[in-house]
C-alpha cells in the first residue's frame, strides 16, 4: 500500500487545491481501498470541471451582452462602453471562478453600480455575484463568502441608488430581494464546501492513520529482527566460544593427556548438537511467520521449545566449566517465579561469562552472583580477575573476562590468540535488561579484572527466601 506523505493533499480550509475537482481515480490516491464516488454525472463532471465553467461563461456572456445591447439606446455611450468591459471582464472572470473567486466578486459588484439603471442589465450583475458568492465558500472560506455577501447587497443597493431609484419601497425591494438570493448562494455554498473540506480531512486523517500502521509494522518488524540477532548471538557467539575453547584445549591436551583430550571433544560435540538444535528452532520459527517452507516438510519438523529458565543456568555454568573457567556460582535468596525474569538473568550471565572466556588471561576466580533476596529486584553480578585484552568496538571499553584454559585449564591457554569482539554482546545485553526497566553496568576494576553487574526488576512476586548456595569451581 502506497503512503507517500507527498500525496496526502492537505486538508486547509481556504485552500484552492483542497477543494479543485479531481478525476474520479484520484480519490483513493493513498491506496486507502475506498470505493468508487457514487452518480455518473457527478462524477463525469468531476473529472471534467472546465465543461460547466464553460457552459456558465456562455450562458453569462450572451446574458450580458443582450443587456448591454438592450440597454445602449437609454445610456449614454460612455456608460454603454464601461458595461461592456466590465460584462467581458465578468465573463473571463466566471471561467477561472475556481482560482480567482474574490476577483469575480470585486468585478460583479462593479457591474451591479454600473448597470443599475432600472433597465434589464440590473439583473446581470446578480446573477456573477450568485456565482463569486458559491465559489468563494467552496473555494475559500465561509467568513470570506459572508464578508462578499454584505459587499454586493450594499452594492446592489448602491447600484438602485445611483440609478435614480429613489423610491424607499424599490430601496428595500434591491436590499432585501439581493440580499437573500445573496444569503441562499452562500448558504449553498457553505454547505458544499464544509462537506468537501470534511472528506478531504477525513481521507487526510485515513491516510496518516495508514502512515502510522506502517511505522508501527516497521518498528514492530526492527524490534523482532533486533530480538532475533540477539538470539543468533546467545546461540552462535557463546556456544562457538566454548567450542573453540575447548577444541584448543583438547589439541594441546592430544599427546599429554587423551582421556581428557576426548572428555573435550565430547563437550564439543554435545554443545554444537545442542546449538545446532537451537539454530533450527530460530530459523524454523522464521519459516512460518514468512509463510515458507520447505519442500516436503512441515512445521512439526522444527519442534519448537520453551525459553532458557533459571533452572538451566547450572548445566551452562557446568560447560563453561568444562572449557577452563574456574567459576563460582552463588544464589542468593529463592528463584522468582517471573519467567521473564530468568530467561534476562540466562542471558546476561551467559554473556558474562562469554565474555570473560574470550578476553582475559590467567583469571584465578570467576564469580557469578545471583541476588533474589531483594523484593521485585534480582541482581546478577559476574567478576574476572583476569587481565583484559583489547576488544575492538567494544561497548564501554576493553571487554575484560577469562579467556582461560579449555580442558582443564592447561597452561597454554595463556597462549590463546585474542579474541575480537564487536560489542554487539554488551549492546544486546543492556538492550534486553531495558525491555524490562533495568541496567547494566560494565567495566574493568581495580586491581585486575571485569564486572559485570545487571539490575532487574521482576513482576513476581517474591517467594520466601533461602539461603545462598555457593558452588566451588572445578578442580
Amino acid at each position: 500500500m502506497s503512503t507517500d506523505p507527498a500525496m496526502v493533499p492537505p486538508a486547509q480550509a481556504g485552500s484552492s487545491r483542497v477543494m479543485r475537482p479531481r478525476r474520479a481515480e484520484d480519490y483513493d490516491p493513498q491506496g486507502l481501498g475506498l470505493p468508487k464516488p457514487p452518480g455518473f454525472i457527478r462524477t463525469f463532471f468531476r473529472r471534467n470541471p472546465w465543461i460547466i465553467d464553460a457552459v456558465l461563461m456562455g450562458v453569462f456572456y450572451y446574458a450580458s451582452i443582450g443587456s448591454v445591447v438592450a440597454s445602449s439606446s437609454q445610456v449614454p455611450l460612455p456608460a454603454t462602453l464601461v458595461s461592456a468591459l466590465l460584462s467581458l471582464g465578468t465573463t473571463a472572470a466566471i471561467l477561472f471562478r475556481r482560482f480567482i473567486p474574490r476577483i469575480l466578486a470585486a468585478v460583479s459588484c462593479a457591474l451591479m453600480v454600473a448597470v443599475f439603471p432600472g433597465n434589464t442589465g440590473s439583473s446581470v450583475g446578480g446573477i456573477a455575484l450568485v456565482i463569486a458568492l458559491y465559489a468563494l465558500a467552496v473555494y475559500r472560506s465561509a467568513r470570506s463568502a459572508w464578508l462578499w455577501t454584505i459587499i454586493g447587497t450594499a452594492a446592489a443597493t448602491l447600484g438602485a441608488v445611483v440609478g435614480g431609484l429613489l423610491d424607499v419601497a424599490v430601496l428595500l425591494v434591491a436590499f432585501f430581494g439581493y440580499g437573500m438570493i445573496f444569503v441562499i448562494a452562500t448558504l449553498i455554498g457553505i454547505t458544499v464546501g464544509n462537506r468537501a473540506r470534511y472528506m478531504d480531512a477525513l481521507l487526510a486523517r485515513a491516510a496518516q492513520l495508514a502512515r502510522e500502521r506502517d511505522a508501527q509494522a516497521q518498528l514492530a518488524t526492527a524490534s523482532e529482527r533486533a530480538r532475533i540477532a540477539r538470539e543468533m548471538h546467545d546461540i552462535v557467539a557463546h556456544s562457538l566460544t566454548v567450542m573453540i575453547a575447548l577444541a584448543d584445549g583438547a589439541t594441546r591436551a592430544a599427546t599429554s593427556d587423551p582421556g581428557r583430550a576426548m572428555d573435550a571433544m565430547g563437550h564439543v560435540s554435545e554443545i554444537g548438537r545442542t546449538s545446532l538444535t537451537d539454530m533450527r528452532r530460530v530459523l524454523g520459527v522464521l519459516t512460518e511467520a514468512s509463510g515458507d517452507q520447505p519442500a516436503g516438510g512441515s512445521s512439526a519438523a522444527v519442534p519448537l521449545a520453551p525459553q532458557p529458565t533459571f533452572d538451566e543456568l547450572r548445566p551452562l555454568v557446568d560447560s563453561y566449566r568444562a572449557a577452563g573457567l574456574p567459576i563460582t556460582l552463588t544464589v542468593s535468596g529463592a528463584v522468582h517465579d517471573d519467567s521473564v525474569a530468568q530467561l534476562t538473568v540466562f542471558r546476561v550471565v551467559q554473556e558474562a561469562l562469554t565474555n570473560a572466556l574470550r578476553y582475559a588471561r590467567t583469571p584465578s576466580r570467576v564469580e557469578a552472583v545471583v541476588d533474589f533476596t531483594t523484593p521485585g529486584l534480582t541482581e546478577v553480578t559476574v567478576r574476572d580477575d583476569g587481565l583484559a585484552q583489547a576488544a575492538s568496538g567494544s561497548a564501554g571499553g576493553s571487554v575484560g573476562g577469562a579467556a582461560g584454559g579449555a580442558a582443564g585449564g592447561s597452561a597454554g591457554a595463556a597462549a590463546m590468540s585474542a579474541s575480537m569482539g564487536s560489542g554487539r554482546g554488551l549492546i544486546g545485553m543492556r538492550e534486553r535488561v531495558a525491555l524490562y526497566g533495568g541496567t547494566v553496568e560494565a567495566g574493568p576494576v581495580e586491581p585486575r579484572g571485569w564486572r559485570v553487574h545487571a539490575r532487574i526488576p521482576s513482576a513476581a512476586p517474591q517467594p520466601t527466601t533461602s539461603p545462598s548456595h555457593p558452588e566451588s569451581p572445578a578442580t
